[in-house]
Order: structure tokens, then C-alpha cells, then sequence
């Protein structure tokens, strides 16, 4: 917690503490972590009881109050690893009531409402105020938001373009921050946003907490611990491949079959629950056209909607008024949404973990999904980092009837020709106290109230009063045995 300190100019200077990290195979229940009382009570309330690996080893160091840097994706409970412990740092030691204490930043509007949606949860039985901070809104919003600042707010989620807006502004003040966490660091850089974030970091005092999650550590990722994290611990958690349930396969096909296969691949059942991928906002909306016209039941996601048109899009996504959402990579990382049934790549992304990232919105929470893509002339080299990636060979489906095979290639000769002078081009053509026995004990008791943390995600302070009937179930945070043995985690 301070300045960040002369370190090598490779990487971050970072330590790592073994005897807190659990292995991979040994179970960490929440109740033997050092989280507040309050807390343990929401996610006793939400069926939660587990922990996944990165909140197991993260979550002892940010208690500690460490810096922090880990290595983790989208789906593996990072949200949880640093919410909860920020939480219980906010309830069990003192700090200023008249501040914003701790500061989240996220790369996107939807993963900003993400993120505060789960704060809501957690921070159920806590007295935390917090405010999600995102642009793409009207005045009224905006206006919302520094009423907010003037009342207090002990957690601020917010996107960095409109923080800055309010930074400018003057309706806020950082200079009392001790906690600032950066999610999907690597991403908020792709999108341009390092100078922004440093002139935020710049606001916040020295003596502060700062933690970073990135699913990859690029060169700019170390560049920027350097300059803002003091010895972080590293935490790396290796998830660099699918889940297992996701059934993965591919088609490799002219460019111009691609949309034939798309109808082959709907024709075999209805589709439900579908996302498709395509990198160009264009083209997203060229083939959400073409699909209307063939009576399918889908709608657009990409940059150009304005957000009240995204957040239309992505619920009436979730309350299943939409079968197919065709989308760009916007909805790669931070969507929330656990029965997603299959994921088609139109077009394969360029980055290897991109490939992850999408077909990670399927397969979610112990469920099954399948991941189908296209493979076109212009995406084999992205094949090949792909595969090198998983290292397997993704399982190529037949061409269904009308559509032509392409040209056959050499792929691992492209792979090498994009390296080569001109004459190998032409050579190689194309290629995660005493409530502990009652929340594990499964043979007696205990019937869940109606009011729970799950059910709060947009509860007001007020609805979250003594009164309430959360509260009275409680009984002075007695715990009731419960009848089942659940296995969920955060």
C-alpha cells in the first residue's frame, strides 16, 4: 500500500506467499477465510459456499491488505475474489464514512453493471453504499451520479471515460481512496483507456491498496504495476483452456458459405440461447438482416447502439424474447448469463484468447454448450494460434451439401510465411465461529427466507433496513442448518 518503488525495468517486482495458497486440490470453504461476519451471512444466503482457486489464494492477501496482481479469466469467480474481501475490509475496520474508500474500474458499461449487481448481493447485510459510474446515458444520469458523490459512497464501479468526465467536473474527490482495483486491466488498454487510468491513479493518495486482474500480462500490463503497485503478490491462475463441457468443433470453408452454414447449422433444431461473433460491427448488422429475413428470432449487439439500445437488446437476451444474438466482441467478457447453449464463431478472432473468452459465455455453471467455427481463408492463421493454444486439434465438421471445400493449404507453412521474405510466401501458398458446522452440516433444518442477497440486486439502503424481513430471519446472525450440501461457488 504506497507508491509503487524502483523495480526492474522486465516486470513488476511481486512476491508470492505460498503458505496461503491453496493447492488445486484442496477444498477452501469461505468460513475458514477471514471475511466478515455479515458477508459470510450473504453467501450463506446465496448458496455459496466454496471457493474457486483464484478466490482461495487471492482473498488472504487482500485481507492483509497487499497489492496485487492476478492472472485470471472472466468465469473463474474473480469478481467475488476481490468484492468480498473489500467488503470485510469496509465493515470490520474503520474508515472514513464521508469518502469513497474503495474505487473499481471496468472496461465496459456491462461489465461495470456486472460488477455492481454482484456488489449488491455480497454487501447485502453491510451498511456499504456504492454507485455504478458508466457512460452512454442521458443528463439524467449523469446527474444521478455526482448526487451520489455529494451523499457518500464507499464503493465506486465506473468506467474511465466517464470518471474522468466527473474528475474534470469536480463532483469528485479520490484524494481519501486507499483501494483502487483495476478488472480486465488488459482489456481497459486495448481500448486506449492507460492514459485515463493513470491520470486516476494520479488522484488517489500514495498510501492506498491497488489490485489488478487481467486475463493476460502483456508488456504494458508490467509496465503499468510498475509505475502504480508497490511488491504485488502474483497470482496466476492457469485457465488458459475451455471448459471441458464446451463441445468444441469447426468448419473449414470458403468464406462466401459461411452464411449457408450458419442456416445448416440452425436447420438441425431450433435455436436457443445462441450467440454469434462476428468481428465487424458491419457485418453483424448485414447478417442480422439476413436472418430476420429467414424468420429467425435475432438481434444486433455492437458499438454503434446507443446504451439504452444495448441494455434492451441484452434483457430482452435474458428473459429469452431473443433466440440469436449476433454480436461483436462486446459481449466477449463481463455478459452474465449462465444457460447460454451455443456459441458460433462466424469469424475467428485474432487472438487466440479472444477464442477463449467467447466460447467461455458457454458451458457456464456445471452446464453443457457446444462451440462451433467458421473457418474462412482469411481465418486459418488464427486457427493455427488457436489450436496451438489448446494444443489439441479441434474436430472439422463435414461441409453440409451445396457448400464447396476450399483450396487445400499448408497452414503450418502460413504460419511460417508471415515471417518470411517473399519467395517462402510463394513457396507456401495460404495455410475456477460457530456458523461453520451449521452451513456445512446437510442432515437437519433450516428453510430459506424470501428475502435474500440473490433477490436484492437492486435493493435501495432503505429496502436493506433492520426491519426488513432478511433481518428478522436472521435471529442475530444465527445461520440455520440447511437441509441440502451445496456445492455452488462464487
Amino acid at each position: 500500500m504506497a507508491e509503487s518503488p524502483q523495480v526492474s525495468a522486465e516486470s513488476p517486482q511481486v512476491s508470492t506467499d505460498d503458505s496461503t495458497e491453496a493447492p488445486v486440490d484442496e477444498t477452501v470453504y469461505f468460513e475458514d477465510l477471514a471475511l466478515s461476519e455479515d458477508v459470510l451471512d450473504a453467501l450463506w444466503d446465496m448458496r455459496f459456499e466454496k471457493c474457486t482457486p483464484v478466490q482461495a489464494r487471492c482473498i488472504p492477501h487482500l485481507l492483509e491488505g497487499k497489492d496485487l496482481i492476478g492472472i485470471a479469466q472472466t468465469g473463474t469467480g474473480k469478481t467475488a475474489a476481490y468484492l468480498l474481501p473489500m467488503l470485510s475490509i469496509l465493515r470490520d475496520q474503520p474508515h472514513p464514512h464521508d469518502a469513497v474508500n474503495c474505487l473499481i474500474m471496468s472496461p465496459t458499461r456491462e461489465l461495470a453493471q456486472q460488477i455492481d449487481q454482484a456488489l449488491q448481493g455480497f454487501a447485502y447485510y453491510t451498511r456499504t453504499n456504492s454507485v455504478a459510474v458508466y457512460g452512454g446515458n442521458d443528463g439524467i444520469r449523469f446527474e444521478q451520479e455526482r448526487k451520489a458523490f455529494a451523499q457518500g459512497a464507499d464503493i465506486i464501479v465506473a468506467t474511465p471515460g466517464r470518471l474522468i468526465s466527473h474528475l474534470q467536473l469536480g463532483n469528485l474527490d479520490l484524494s481519501r481512496t486507499t483501494h483502487i482495483i483495476l478488472d480486465e486491466a488488459d482489456r481497459m488498454l486495448d481500448m486506449g483507456f492507460f492514459d485515463d487510468i493513470m491520470t486516476i491513479i494520479k488522484q488517489l493518495p500514495a498510501e492506498r491498496q491497488t489490485v489488478l486482474f487481467s486475463a493476460t500480462m502483456p508488456p504494458e500490463i508490467a509496465k503499468m504495476a510498475r509505475e502504480v503497485m508497490r511488491d504485488p503478490v502474483e497470482i496466476k491462475i492457469a485457465v488458459s483452456k475451455p471448459a471441458e463441457k464446451i463441445d468444441q468443433s469447426i468448419y473449414i470453408c470458403r468464406d462466401n458459405d459461411k452464411t449457408p452454414i450458419l442456416k445448416h447449422i440452425f436447420s438441425e433444431g431450433k435455436p436457443e440461447r445462441v450467440i454469434v461473433f462476428i468481428s465487424s460491427k458491419q457485418r453483424v448488422k448485414e447478417l442480422n438482416v439476413i436472418l430476420k429475413r429467414r424468420g429467425f428470432n435475432c438481434a444486433a449487439m455492437h458499438s454503434d447502439l446507443e446504451q439504452s439500445e444495448r441494455d434492451e437488446v441484452m434483457l430482452g437476451f435474458k428473459q429469452r424474447k431473443i433466440d440469436i444474438l449476433i454480436a461483436t466482441d462486446i459481449v466477449s467478457r463481463g455478459i452474465d448469463i449462465d444457460d447460454i447453449q451455443m456459441v458460433i464463431n462466424y469469424d475467428a478472432p485474432r487472438d487466440p484468447e479472444d477464442y477463449v473468452h467467447r466460447i467461455g459465455r458457454t458451458a457456464r455453471a456445471g452446464r453443457a454448450g457446444r462451440a462451433i467455427t467458421l473457418i474462412g481463408e482469411k481465418d486459418r492463421l488464427s486457427l493455427n494460434k488457436i489450436e496451438r493454444l489448446l494444443e489439441t486439434k479441434i474436430p472439422r465438421n463435414p461441409l453440409p451439401e451445396g457448400c464447396k471445400a476450399p483450396e487445400p493449404t499448408d497452414d503450418k507453412a502460413r504460419g511460417r510465411s508471415q515471417h518470411s521474405g517473399k519467395s517462402n510466401r510463394r513457396d507456401n501458398k495460404g495455410q475456477k465461529s460457530n456458523g461453520k458446522n451449521n452451513r456445512r452440516q446437510s442432515n437437519s433444518g433450516g428453510e430459506r427466507g424470501k428475502s435474500t442477497p440473490s433477490s436484492a440486486t437492486g435493493a435501495t439502503s432503505n429496502e436493506k433496513s433492520a426491519g426488513s424481513p432478511a433481518s428478522k430471519r436472521r435471529g442475530g446472525r444465527h445461520r440455520s442448518p440447511r437441509k441440502d450440501n451445496p456445492q455452488t461457488e462464487a
